[in-house]
């Protein structure tokens, strides 16, 4: 389960969309957006040159959050796109991203120079000089009184590497592309990396491990806020994850009230959805049998869909509990729209291609708007939800859906049927593939693989607030509480 690191690009992007959030409600937005790199890094915060780089880096992140299609708008500075504000926060405007939910920043990537062998110090100047003899293409000199590798001749074949006795020669690799496991990310003639969109599945590994912020997700805050501004009838369902995400003694009860409060006519968890999702796949298991593989991370549905195709038929028929509570929300209101807040990438995706919820936000995006709003949670009173079990609630982590099925299956068909379940789950991408490759050689039989794109799940997402391991144990602390 990954270590979430509270660094200086998650920093300044929340800064972003709390500044854009109350700009816009103050109506002072257009005026605002020119100004907004020399107001959020003042005069002093950096020395004179890495201000002037630090400010022309922001004024290209700042398209994120407005939603735009970067392609389109990356040659357009901030005060040329003010004559676009209201189309493009009515979401109206043909400059909206409509397809690409990661992008790469050319300007800001960095070049990271990736794929290359380095000699650190810790190289001891040894009378052996294995690395200096092993190396196929003579690139190792021994230069002042240390191995120096040309990169020029080097093939990085690494040999070197596996011969010093001190491990004192490392290959240096990009973060994007180290943590891309669909292999989505590739390096450019002229340095910095592109995205190949076949291959990418959302997941945001890329956009978590950069550490130039080059890589960013374009946002529909702004069109969600215009919405609650203008009085319109929206509804708000918020994914399991949201455990612990506003602050270990924030409860469900006071962000629900807090929801209602910035202007949403209806909340939701979506752990209803979850519900929903185990009684039906539970229904299917028992009718078709087999070897089910789950859909409620589109991360994995879509890295089936690509690296696994022949499993592809396997995947579960039933929707996520996203899409599957956004339906019935549908069928329950017409006349509302639906907002799903969580902490995925992916789901913009899929709501994209599904058609349903209208938008998706996530928790980063949500607190800045609460904040924007005024809205102290910790002051709320609230009702607490009470349909969704335990089971549903448990989605948001890894293991967790499986045992939501097998719970289901006793209900349905006694605890015979469901002891024999055999079950599985995948952690991350890498998990899902080695599992995914022993299922297509028959080395592995299961009946059901739960797939997660995140490592430790839904609440180790790109759009967390908090460290996944505070989430986890508030997690179970609720579970227990529910089940008592």
């Amino acid at each position: 389960m990954r270590k979430l690191v509270l660094n200086d690009i998650i920093k300044m992007r929340r800064q972003l969309y709390l500044e854009l959030a109350k700009s816009y409600l103050r109506g002072d937005l257009k005026k605002i957006l020119p100004k907004l790199p020399k107001i959020l890094l003042p005069e002093g915060s950096h020395d004179k040159i890495r201000l002037f780089y630090e400010r022309e880096v922001l004024k290209e992140k700042i398209k994120f959050p407005l939603g735009l299609d970067y392609l389109k708008v990356k040659e357009f500075d901030l005060y040329e796109l003010v004559d676009f504000l209201d189309e493009i926060i009515s979401g109206e405007s043909e400059l909206i991203e409509k397809s690409k939910f990661v992008d790469v920043i050319e300007k800001i990537c960095s070049e990271c120079p990736g794929g290359r062998f380095y000699v650190t110090d810790l190289c001891r100047n040894c009378i052996a000089h294995s690395c200096k003899n092993v190396c196929p293409k003579n690139a190792i000199s021994i230069i002042d009184g240390r191995a120096v590798i040309d990169c020029s001749k080097s093939v990085s074949c690494g040999m070197c590497a596996n011969v010093c006795p001190y491990h004192a020669i490392i290959k240096l690799e990009r973060p994007c592309e180290r943590t891309c496991y669909p292999h989505g990310l590739h390096p450019l003639d002229e340095g910095g990396m592109s995205i190949e969109y076949t291959e990418c599945v959302a997941c945001g590994a890329c956009y978590i491990a950069c550490p130039f912020g080059a890589i960013e997700t374009p946002s529909q805050m702004l069109q969600v806020l215009h919405k609650l501004n203008s009085k319109d009838n929206l509804i708000a369902i918020y994914a399991p994850a949201a455990v612990a995400q506003f602050g270990r003694k924030i409860s469900f009860a006071q962000f629900r009230e807090g929801l209602k409060k910035i202007g949403f006519s209806e909340v939701f968890e979506v752990a209803i959805g979850a519900d929903m999702v185990a009684e039906e796949e539970a229904k299917h298991l028992l009718e078709h049998g087999g070897l089910m593989l789950t859909s409620c991370c589109p991360a994995f549905v879509q890295f089936i869909k690509n690296k696994f195709p022949k499993l592809s038929d396997r995947i579960s028929p039933v929707p996520s509990p996203m899409v599957m509570l956004a339906q019935k929300l549908r069928n329950d209101f017409p006349e509302h729209k639906i907002v799903f807040i969580g902490p995925c990438i992916a789901k913009k995706k899929e709501a994209q291609e599904v058609g349903i919820p209208d938008y998706v936000i996530t928790f980063e995006e949500i607190a800045a708007m609460l904040d924007a709003f005024g809205v102290e949670l910790l002051s709320l009173k609230g009702d607490e939800p009470k349909e969704a079990t335990p089971y549903g609630w448990n989605f948001a982590h890894s293991g967790g859906v499986t045992e939501a099925v097998r719970y289901y299956v006793r209900k349905l068909a006694g605890d015979k049927a469901a002891d024999e379940l055999v079950l599985a789950s995948a952690n991350g991408l890498s998990e899902c593939a080695k599992l995914l490759t022993q299922i297509e050689s028959d080395k592995l039989k299961v009946d059901v693989l739960e797939g997660m794109g995140c490592d430790g799940g839904c609440i180790a997402g790109p759009g967390i607030l908090v460290d996944p391991a505070v989430s986890r144990a508030n997690l179970k602390k609720m579970l227990v509480k529910k089940q008592a």
